[in-house]
Formats: structure tokens, C-alpha cells, sequence
């Protein structure tokens, strides 16, 4: 027989949440329904999911090798996520969108999507925008280093530019949504 008497069951601590904190979070995602900046934030990550290279940059894309086309959109998808936090007017709103990119992304290219929810690709362009020191430039140079060539100077410039075009199609995106701040 088994003396269970020393086992001893963990339970984790509910977490002190005050009151009012709480009520001002549910006002605010009130706030954003009723004025359409939640619908808003769904439509607008649908639409990032939809982003191709073979959209953004049809010539580039055409010479691009499968494993190159795929780390392209990674960076694009990355770019899109970022930049939504950065630029959307509040939290509630950018995790909105970057959940119905994801959505879109898991819906229309399965593959895809279980790859870069999988890949390690998002953590070499999150040390580099932590660094803050000259971040187009070294996503370039990350986005050449994960398509197995790292000191390809197009592959490189290509990383660069795209990753500003998406910050640029993201901001020009939020902007026509024309969010209630």
C-alpha cells in the first residue's frame, strides 16, 4: 500500500487583478466595437493574410527559388505583425488583426502557416529589431542568412526593401481604415 500523505498538489495562485482595472479593459473594448475599430482591425489582418511576394513584388518573386519565395513571406508576415503593434491605436486592436492574419494564414495556405508558427525564422528578426541598430539593414541581411546565402548582396537588398514596402502597405492599410483614435 502507498502512503500519499507527503504528496502535495500545487495549485497556482489566482492572479490580483483589481476591480477597476478590469472594468476600464472592458470599457475600452466596448469603446472599440461600437465605434468599428474592432471590425476594422479583423478586416484589416484578413487583408495582410492575403499578402504575396508574388503580389508585393512580382518580378523579384518570378527569380525567387521555393525555400527563397517562402522566407520572403515569412518576412512579410513578420513585418505585417509588427507593424500593426507599432502603428494600430491600441493593443486590443493589433492583437485583433494580427489574430485574423493568422486566421486568414492558417484558412488559405495551411502549409505555410504551420511553417512559420513552427520556424525559427521570427526569432532571428526579433533579436535584430531588439538591437534597434540599424534594423532594415540587418533584416536584409537575416533574410539572406535564412535562405542559405548570407552574404548575397540582392537577396540581401531584397530583404531590406520588402520589409520596408510592408511597413509602408501596413501603415497605408491602418491609414485608409481611418481608426477612431
Amino acid at each position: 500500500m502507498h502512503n500519499d500523505d507527503d504528496i502535495k498538489i500545487f495549485r497556482p495562485k489566482k492572479k490580483e487583478v483589481a476591480g477597476s482595472d478590469l472594468t476600464s479593459l472592458a470599457g475600452i473594448m466596448d469603446k472599440h466595437r461600437a465605434n468599428g475599430n474592432s471590425a476594422k482591425a479583423g478586416i484589416l489582418g484578413e487583408r495582410l493574410g492575403d499578402l504575396t511576394p508574388e503580389e508585393m513584388c512580382p518580378e523579384d518573386a518570378a527569380k525567387l527559388m521555393n525555400n527563397e519565395l517562402l522566407q520572403l513571406r515569412s518576412l512579410m508576415v513578420f513585418t505585417a505583425q509588427i507593424s500593426l503593434h507599432k502603428y494600430l491605436p491600441h493593443t486590443i486592436l493589433s492583437t485583433q488583426a494580427v489574430n485574423a492574419m493568422y486566421s486568414k494564414l492558417e484558412q488559405t495556405s495551411p502549409g505555410f502557416f504551420a511553417n512559420i508558427s513552427d520556424g525559427s525564422s521570427f526569432s532571428f528578426y526579433y533579436l535584430t529589431v531588439r538591437k534597434n541598430d540599424n534594423i532594415e539593414e540587418e533584416i536584409g541581411k537575416n533574410f539572406a542568412m535564412l535562405c542559405d546565402k548570407d552574404d548575397d548582396p540582392y537577396l540581401t537588398a531584397l530583404g531590406t526593401r520588402i520589409f520596408r514596402e510592408t511597413e509602408q502597405k501596413v501603415i497605408s492599410l491602418i491609414e485608409s481604415f481611418e481608426f477612431e483614435y
